[in-house]
């Protein structure tokens, strides 16, 4: 595999995305090509000069289309796939940042063992299904294509989110998928890891088959972005940047 697609669904969030794609460019290996498609959930187009210079590989999308929240997330993914020329794609929050080269080596290896999909962390949330999260999957653009990627409800609950039905999608065919170790759905690797990463506090860490970390997510990022989250003791989009510049770009 020497090319792929990253689909990254964005909302007025420069700060985050920009250290997003920074970070699978520092990490990506030279053979790998890597295909950015960034869509903008707005009219937006303040930062669009900004963060196609951050690759040549590049393509902007405005989606002007009044959706929120997971269905916005969905919307994004499908008109991004329209886009995509590879046969694989790794859908991404903007807020997940790459902190190891191993990022790349570790999903090729798991596709070569036989998976079709390959996923950063797993939700837990106890009215959905231990689904392979959105925020950071890879797969075949032939699968993406075979599934209804909206959240769906049941008596008013949320019983599948953006993007699990993948999981269910491969769990039905049989098909083998894998989720690599993380210290939300592992907490007990915690007590491993160096002390910059134990420093971040309630921030999902995935980590390699070595116990190396090789991928972040801040957690919503957007909301972080614009004001509106309000949990204490949380990192912020300042803290995060801040983190990014002295601890992973360098």
């Amino acid at each position: 595999m020497n090319s792929f697609s990253v689909i990254i669904p964005t909302f007025h969030s420069e700060e985050i995305i920009t250290i997003c794609i920074k970070s699978f460019e520092k990490f990506r290996p030279e053979n790998i090509r890597v295909n950015y498609i960034v869509v903008e959930n707005s009219q937006d187009k303040s930062y669009k000069d900004r963060i196609c210079s951050l690759s040549e590989n590049v393509k902007w999308i405005n989606n002007p289309k009044e959706a929120y929240g997971s269905e916005a997330n969905a919307s994004a993914i499908e008109l991004g796939m329209s886009y995509v020329k590879d046969d694989y794609v790794f859908t991404a929050h903007c807020d997940v940042c790459v902190t190891n080269e191993s990022f790349y080596k570790s999903i090729i290896e798991k596709v070569e063992e036989g998976n079709v999909l390959v996923g950063m962390l797993c939700d837990t949330h106890p009215n959905r299904v231990d689904a392979i999260h959105i925020l950071g999957l890879f797969t075949s653009l032939d699968i993406l294509k075979k599934v209804d990627l909206y959240p769906k409800y049941k008596n008013g609950q949320n019983v599948l989110d953006v993007g699990d039905s993948i999981t269910v999608y491969c769990r039905k065919k049989k098909l083998p998928h894998y989720c690599f170790k993380n210290t939300y759905n592992n907490p007990e690797i915690e007590d491993d890891l160096d002390d910059k990463w134990k420093a971040l506090h309630h921030i999902p860490r995935c980590i390699d088959d070595d116990g190396d970390v090789m991928f972040l997510h801040l957690a919503r990022g957007i909301a972080k972005t614009s004001g509106t989250y309000s949990k204490p003791n949380r990192l912020g989009v300042k803290d995060w940047v801040k983190f990014y510049n002295n601890e992973v770009s360098n």
